[in-house]
């Protein structure tokens, strides 16, 4: 079971069933857009989760995938691929924000 590509699956079925006009699907797929530091630092993410045992090699390698090999090619991806690891990295993210509140603390 592959939560990563399960989640894709249902954001594509959901996106589908709304019928939204082309113009709103292409404004959210470009506000999903990522930099170069958003990318580097969901590659770190993505990373640590793993081997926190947050995602299983299975999950972190389909994201890896999806990521690409730089901002670019994830900025081409489908908007439910973008929607997804979007959600993704904000959960690692706060995660993250949370534990480092925790041992400053």
């Amino acid at each position: 079971m592959n939560r990563i590509t399960n989640a894709v699956a249902r954001m594509e079925t959901q996106i589908a069933g709304k019928n939204l006009p082309a113009e709103t699907l292409a404004k959210s797929h470009k506000s999903l857009d990522m930099d170069l530091e958003e990318y580097c630092k969901f590659q770190e993410m993505k990373s640590v989760a793993f081997l926190e045992s947050k995602l299983t090699l299975d999950e972190a390698q389909s994201v890896y995938a999806m990521l690409g090999n730089t901002p670019e090619q994830f900025n081409s991806q489908s908007l439910a691929v973008k929607a997804v690891l979007t959600k993704l990295f904000l959960e690692l993210l706060g995660a993250y924000i949370s534990c480092r509140q925790t041992v400053a603390a």
